[in-house]
């Protein structure tokens, strides 16, 4: 490789590690650890619901979901969108869980299909997956206005605070 060649990978690679260290691709980075975070949860309490108690797939991934829906809302609040101090019920918390009503009912129903067509575990888990993965871009843009809304109105109560000092 010559010289401007190697400049130019290295160029590159500085700017995809720019993008993920500034505000919206930092963001997008989070969001993405906080969902393969909430996979790797919601597929162990699955499996288990699954294998280990046999549960029917539509049972199994409620149960899953609803252990995992708490540790994505925090941790989505908290550290994608660094919204602090108390979650406001109508504005955050009844729109987060509607979306996970939504990518539960998708995927139990695509759980519940995998079910029927395979004894397999696995084939249910993968059909799990398929239906959250459909839910999965809608969530990040309604949750990034929710979200986006709360830090605007956090920072907006704070300023006249910080006027007075």
């Amino acid at each position: 490789m010559t010289q401007p060649e190697t400049m130019q990978s290295a160029s590159l690679i500085d700017r995809a590690r720019n993008g993920l260290s500034d505000g919206a691709g930092s963001k997008v980075g989070r969001y993405l650890v906080v969902s393969v975070t909430n996979v790797l949860i919601h597929f162990s309490m699955l499996r288990l619901a699954l294998w280990a108690w046999d549960w029917p797939g539509e049972w199994a991934n409620a149960f899953a979901a609803a252990i995992a829906v708490v540790p994505a809302f925090l941790l989505s609040r908290y550290w994608v969108w660094e919204v602090k101090g108390r979650a406001d019920v109508m504005a955050e918390i009844v729109p987060f869980w509607a979306i996970a009503l939504v990518g539960l009912v998708v995927s139990s129903a695509m759980a519940g299909l995998g079910d029927r067509l395979s004894d397999d575990y696995r084939v249910v888990m993968l059909a799990s997956f398929v239906g959250y993965f459909g839910v999965w871009v809608l969530k990040f843009v309604v949750l990034n206005a929710l979200f986006g809304r709360s830090k605007a109105r956090q920072a907006e109560e704070r300023m006249p605070a910080e006027v007075d000092h």
